[in-house]
Formats: C-alpha cells, sequence, structure tokens
C-alpha cells in the first residue's frame, strides 16, 4: 500500500515546535552541506594543482564535475522520495557523500579526486532536493518561499565562511583535511536525520514496481513538468540568478590568488563577502514575499542583478588590480540573487501540486546543470582573466532576467498558491 503526506500528520509534525525547530535545523544543515563541500576547498585550488603537477584549469574540472553530479542525481532523487519517502531517500545520499568525501580526502591522483567529487554531489543532493521538497511538503507557494528565503540566510552564513576555516586547513595541514571535515560534517547530518526527519511520508513499500516501470513514471513526471511554460520559466530564472556565485567560487581563486595576488588564508575573507549581499537579498525576501508577491520581489532582484553585472564587467575591462574590482559588484550580484532565487525556486515547486518532489528534482537540477555550464566556460578563457569571470557571471545574470520575462508571453496573471499552469 502507497503511503501518503496526510494533512493529520503534517500538523503533528508542526504542532510540536520542539520538533519543528529540531527539523528545521536538521533541513538547514543537509540543505547547507552541499553548498559547503562545494566552496570550503577553494582556497586549495592552487595547491591542489601544484601537488598533482596539472593546471589550475583541470582542478576547476572537480568543481564542474560535482555540480554535474549533483545536478543529474536529482533528476532521479526527486521522484525517488515521492515513491519511496523523503527521509530514506535523505539518507541514502547523505551516507553516500560521507563515502565520497573520504575519498576525496585519500585521493592519489586528479581522476580520483574528480571521482570523488562526483560521489560527494550525487550524495548531497539529497539534502537539497529532498529538503526543499519537505518544506513545500508543509506550505503553499509563498510560504515556501518565505521560508526557503528564510533557510538561505543561515545557509548563506555557513556557505560564506566556508573558504575561511578551508584557507586556514589548507595552511596548516593541507587541502585533504578539507575533504576529512566534510565527510565528518556530512557524517553528523546523517545522524540529525535519523532522529529528526519525519517518516509519515514514507513512500511505497510494494517491491513489486520494476526499474523500467519506475523509470516510466520518472520520465512521465518530467515530461509534464518541462511542457509546463510557467515552470520552465521559474526554474530557468533561478539557474541563471544563482549561477553567478558559483562561477565565483570556481574562478575567483585563480583571479584573487594567482592574478592579484592575495594568500590562501586571505581568501577566504574576499570569498565571504559577496555571500553577504545574498544574505540581505534573502532577508529581504524573506521579509516581503507576502507583501509584494513571488514575481514582485524577482523584478525587483533583476534591477538589481543587471546594473551590477554590467559594472563589473567595465571595471573588470579597465584591468584594476584591485580585488574589490570584483568583489565589490559580486557582493550586489549575489544580492539579486538573494531576491530573485527563494521566489523563482518556489514558483517553480508551485506549478504542478502533484509532482512536487520531482519539481524540486527538476528545478535543481537545471539550476546546478546551468551553474556547471557556465563554470565551464571559464575554461576558454586564460586561467586567472578577470574579465572572463566577470563577462561569464555578467551573462548569467543576464539570461536569469531573460527567462524571466518570458513569464509575460505565457501567462499575465500572477501566480496563486497550489495553482498548476
Amino acid at each position: 500500500m502507497s503511503k501518503k503526506c496526510t494533512p493529520y500528520s503534517i500538523a503533528a509534525v508542526r504542532s510540536r515546535d520542539a520538533g519543528r525547530r529540531a527539523l528545521l535545523v536538521t533541513l538547514t544543515i543537509t540543505c547547507s552541506l552541499g553548498q559547503i563541500a562545494s566552496t570550503i576547498y577553494v582556497p586549495s585550488i592552487p595547491a591542489i594543482a601544484s601537488g598533482f603537477e596539472i593546471s589550475v584549469a583541470r582542478v576547476q574540472f572537480t568543481f564542474v564535475a560535482y555540480l554535474v553530479a549533483f545536478a543529474a542525481s536529482m533528476l532521479a532523487l526527486g521522484p525517488l522520495s515521492d515513491r519511496y519517502g523523503r527521509r530514506r531517500t535523505m539518507i541514502a545520499g547523505l551516507a553516500l557523500s560521507v563515502l565520497g568525501s573520504i575519498a576525496g580526502a585519500a585521493s592519489p591522483t586528479i581522476e580520483v579526486l574528480i571521482a570523488a567529487r562526483v560521489l560527494q554531489g550525487i550524495g548531497f543532493a539529497g539534502g537539497m532536493v529532498v529538503g526543499r521538497a519537505i518544506i513545500r511538503d508543509n506550505y503553499a507557494q509563498e510560504g515556501a518561499a518565505q521560508i526557503i528565503a528564510g533557510l538561505s540566510i543561515v545557509i548563506t552564513l555557513l556557505q560564506a565562511f566556508a573558504p575561511i576555516p578551508g584557507g586556514y586547513v589548507q595552511a596548516w595541514i593541507g587541502w585533504r583535511a578539507n575533504f576529512a571535515v566534510v565527510a565528518l560534517l556530512a557524517a553528523a547530518a546523517l545522524g540529525l536525520v535519523f532522529r529528526y526527519a519525519p517518516v509519515a511520508c514514507s513512500g511505497d513499500d510494494s517491491r513489486s514496481e520494476t526499474a523500467a516501470l519506475l523509470a516510466r513514471t520518472m520520465l512521465a513526471s518530467y515530461r509534464s513538468l518541462l511542457q509546463t511554460r510557467r515552470f520552465v520559466a521559474y526554474a530557468l530564472t533561478a539557474a541563471g540568478a544563482h549561477a553567478g556565485f558559483h562561477i565565483f567560487a570556481a574562478g575567483a581563486p585563480a583571479v584573487l590568488i594567482t592574478s592579484f595576488g592575495i594568500s590562501a588564508q586571505d581568501y577566504g575573507y574576499y570569498a565571504s563577502l559577496p555571500p553577504m549581499g545574498f544574505l540581505v537579498g534573502s532577508f529581504l525576501s524573506n521579509r516581503l514575499t507576502q507583501r509584494l508577491g513571488v514575481d514582485g520581489l524577482i523584478v525587483i532582484g533583476s534591477a538589481v542583478l543587471i546594473p551590477a553585472g554590467f559594472a563589473m564587467v567595465i571595471l573588470a575591462a579597465l584591468h584594476l588590480g584591485n580585488p574589490y574590482a570584483i568583489v565589490g559588484p559580486m557582493i550586489l550580484i549575489c544580492c539579486g540573487s538573494g531576491l530573485i532565487t527563494p521566489n523563482a525556486v518556489a514558483g517553480s515547486l508551485g506549478v504542478k501540486v502533484g509532482l512536487i518532489g520531482a519539481a524540486s528534482g527538476l528545478a535543481s537540477f537545471i539550476q546546478m546543470i546551468g551553474a556547471a555550464g557556465a563554470t565551464a566556460a571559464l575554461s576558454f578563457g586564460g586561467s586567472g582573466n578577470p574579465l572572463v569571470l566577470a563577462m561569464v557571471i555578467a551573462s548569467a545574470g543576464l539570461f536569469a532576467v531573460t527567462a524571466f520575462g518570458s513569464l509575460a508571453q505565457f501567462a499575465r496573471l500572477p501566480v496563486k498558491a497550489g495553482a498548476s499552469v
């Protein structure tokens, strides 16, 4: 028999304040671990290149491989969480992330490190996609946007400061220790999920469903979502808006450390400033979504994102050697992303009420694969070139605004909570 999430079971979880707080803490940690794992080691990129005697560009592919794996696995994890349950899917993912982190710490070659990053990406994707689905299980569209924005504040704090201890760990112990730290964090998160993740949505215990039937069900869900123009527009908007941070995380070490001469220890402080902009945007989104609506916040975020991107390109073209020529505009870009991303994500999750897990998986896939593609574009320019970095980041922002603008062609009415278009 299929066990569904009933209003009673959801209310039972939400009625217990202590349990609800513990669940939110657990979801915050599981959702943020993927971002922490993607950035904690970036101050070590030059050291990894030196240790393996390879180019920085090749080490950057550990970042691309992680994002691709993170994105691709979400295509399966979203529907699997609909089918077998949120809790089971999250536990399996975190267990795999622990193994991948241990493998990364012990990697003898860059090929093994890339493979370990793939395992990490697959595992940590579970925390993100299932966490978002659990939020949407419990809240309507604008309420989910508010919760996602609130979680983004805490997640961004953790993500922002991850390169700081990462830089010190690199200087004191070496780059392998950063992967060991991630393994310990993932193991702790696994314990929290066992303790606090709700079992109300446990999926279907039947063993009779074949892999082929499950695959057809998943493909049908995705086909339905991709045929929903509003879903596609919101998902692409979120992808372009958030891609800038991933591009910065992958390309900034070469620009700031190699080209501008910033030390690995100091890099973390510069890298922590742009996420502060995302914090401001997420805070405003959390406070204003109920008043201005999902689309209103995206419009305001676009008005911040685009001018900041153009400013970064202009400053880079002037060949200024000051790191704030890159970091300053990036703070504003991240602020715009903080206004856009939570609302675009919530908009994408609200278009098909019966396919929340699949929508979370597919929207996250589009978001992460877009970031991976944009990050890979850095390799077409010279390593450490500020202008290339600025142009790729600005292009991602322009893509986001263009995708959101396409909504005007598809539906002119505002989205209502629980609506399906």
